[in-house]
């Protein structure tokens, strides 16, 4: 996963895909608390090269933590 930035609409979170996979992003404010992630988006279709998430719900006064996965 490449670092997580901001833009107008969220923060973008980007990673290196393949184009026969689906991927899943989670994320966390707090890597304490259990269970520690929540999915925001299931079956990401993967591009070549590069795919990239938009969350349109994280603020700029919280701390985020996220994470992709391969489904």
């Amino acid at each position: 996963m490449m670092t997580p930035a901001t833009n107008g609409l969220g923060v973008v979170v980007a990673w290196q895909s393949v184009t026969n996979r689906t991927y899943f992003v989670q994320r966390s404010t707090s890597l304490a608390d259990q269970p520690a992630f929540s999915t925001l988006q299931s079956n990401v279709v993967g591009l070549a090269g590069t795919t990239t998430y938009i969350d349109t719900n994280a603020s700029n006064s919280t701390a985020f933590f996220y994470r992709v996965g391969v489904q």
